[in-house]
């Protein structure tokens, strides 16, 4: 079974015939794989998991499903990256590259120095500064890219081996960014760990903001400079998060939200609300404008 299986996704999302962990805890997610099929699930032991689904997929218990699986995409990682070696890099007159199997549509600007990773695909009349990187990563028509800025990076989760030494889990999805948005200099957008990063319509984030790992952010979002965001995080249309806040993995933003200067953002925030300070609450009036 491990053999057939050549692609990952997460609980939350799955895909069929990819693999994926769950923990006991997370026994709830379980209703997800009903449309799918010939998943490989590293599952946590006392995890109770319906006769109907042990019959459409297969589940390998353990007490460590994490680390189980991350022996199991290492194996993928290797395969890939060994893949990825034996492949041809083209260099512009610029000095930018491309790997194979890169996609270009009409009207693309790539800048000195920039490197596109193989697969990628390029939507009409994107622009990409120089020195970006792009990696495992599609870009819609009229899509930005500031200078040094990097789509598709790593992402960061950390699992401990049986030696206790932390190991970095593979990351094997990708980014998305729909059409008409702009991501100015010195950002990093991680790819999905399994699944993907996306960025919706006409949003606009300023330099050196850090978007971490499947996190979801809607249609007009602006991040001023300097946002960080942890794994998971989803900001809903029209929000706004000020000059250097910090959101928590995994909180939800809701639609028309405003989260202040510097706040820290520990907890989920409801639609058409303002939130400010350390950590951000919500309050009833810009505190700013007092």
């Amino acid at each position: 079974m491990e053999k057939e299986i050549k692609a990952v996704s997460y609980i939350g999302e799955p895909q069929s015939n990819t693999a994926m962990f769950v923990s006991a805890k997370a026994g709830k997610l379980l209703v997800n794989l009903e449309p799918v099929e010939n998943c490989l699930i590293f599952a946590e032991n006392g995890l109770e998991v319906p006769s109907d689904l042990l019959k459409k997929h297969h589940f390998k218990f353990s007490d460590n499903p994490q680390l189980a699986y991350y022996h199991f995409t290492k194996k993928l990682e290797q395969v890939l990256d060994s893949y990825n070696s034996t492949r041809k890099i083209n260099t512009l007159a610029n000095g930018a590259r491309l790997g194979e199997n890169v996609k270009l549509g009409i009207g693309v600007q790539i800048g000195t120095g920039a490197f596109i990773d193989h697969d990628c695909i390029i939507g009409d009349q994107v622009f990409i500064g120089s020195g970006a990187i792009i990696q495992k990563t599609i870009l819609a028509n009229n899509v930005r890219i500031g200078e040094n800025t990097v789509i598709g990076a790593a992402g960061y989760n950390l699992v401990q081996d049986e030696s206790g030494n932390l190991q970095s889990m593979p990351t094997l999805g990708r980014v998305e960014i729909l059409n008409d948005t702009t991501i100015n200099s010195h950002c990093v957008i991680a790819a999905g760990l399994a699944g993907k990063t996306k960025i919706g319509r006409s949003s606009h984030i300023d330099s050196f903001c850090h978007i971490h790992h499947d996190c979801r952010i809607g249609n007009n979002v602006e991040l001023a400079s300097s946002v960080s965001m942890g794994g998971f995080t989803t900001i809903q249309d029209g929000s706004f998060i000020g000059i250097g806040a910090k959101l928590k993995n995994r909180v939800a933003i809701g639609k028309h939200a405003i989260i202040g200067m510097g706040s820290v953002v520990l907890s989920d925030i409801p639609d058409n609300s303002k939130a400010y300070g350390v950590p951000a609450k919500v309050v009833d009036e810009d505190p700013i404008k007092k």
